[in-house]
């Protein structure tokens, strides 16, 4: 591994861009332990105080995290923290209902994609009993949106994918939103209960590419039954 000298300017920067450079290229990996300070302080050529420095600001930046009487590691790619700040740049910037659609485009049939290639026959199950709870609850005049949220969290969970599953759960508040306005209706929840249907049978069979198109026509549906309404 080499260390090269830091500069005299922006001293414990230059660590942290040394840093990430070796996990980025792969000297260092999730879950390796860092050297002591000591010897990372004669290895920079800097003192311990700059390297504390360094350290603290990739903690904070969940690079590396310091364990008690254990040492400092390099962190474990989480992809729910990918997601939660993924999630949180888009609420942070207060969407409009038709960006929430257009995200919801491009993320939702890939998944149904995916859980064509790799649900389980119990994910199968799950799916299709959540669809005969919210047949149940269309009859008894129930909005069912809650059931509508699980059917889709649960395609995710199907999906096999953790950071798909990450961002359809946290983005829950708003595509549960985007949800919700399309389904104030008996003949919005029939047709969103087909929608789901179809989407289960391509699943079901494994049929990936008509998974993918049930899942964007839904959304697209419901898109446009929204936007008529207004």
């Amino acid at each position: 591994m080499y260390i090269k000298p830091v500069s005299r300017k922006a001293i414990y920067e230059d660590i942290v861009l040394q840093i990430r450079a070796m996990i980025e290229q792969g000297e260092l990996k999730p879950g390796d332990k860092l050297p002591p300070e000591r010897r990372l302080a004669e290895m920079f050529s800097v003192s311990r105080n700059t390297v504390r420095e360094a350290i603290k600001a990739l903690a904070e930046k969940d690079v590396l995290e310091s364990r008690q009487g254990a040492g400092t590691f390099v962190r474990d790619s989480d992809p729910e923290d990918f997601a939660a700040n993924f999630a949180g740049a888009i609420l942070r910037s207060q969407p409009q209902l038709k960006e929430i659609f257009e995200v919801r485009k491009l993320i939702e049939p890939e998944i149904a994609a995916l859980a064509a290639r790799n649900a389980s026959p119990s994910d199968v199950t799950w799916l299709e009993n959540v669809i005969s709870e919210q047949e149940e609850a269309a009859k008894k005049g129930i909005f069912g949106g809650d059931l509508d949220q699980l059917f889709h969290e649960i395609l995710a969970e199907a999906s096999g994918n953790k950071i798909m599953r990450a961002m359809v759960g946290a983005l829950h508040e708003e595509l549960n939103e985007s949800r919700a306005v399309g389904l104030q209706s008996k003949e919005r929840q029939g047709a969103s209960l087909a929608a789901h249907r179809a989407i289960v049978d391509a699943v079901r069979e494994g049929r990936v590419m008509q998974a993918e198109r049930a899942m964007r026509e839904h959304i697209e549906e419901v898109e446009s039954i929204v936007f008529s309404a207004k």
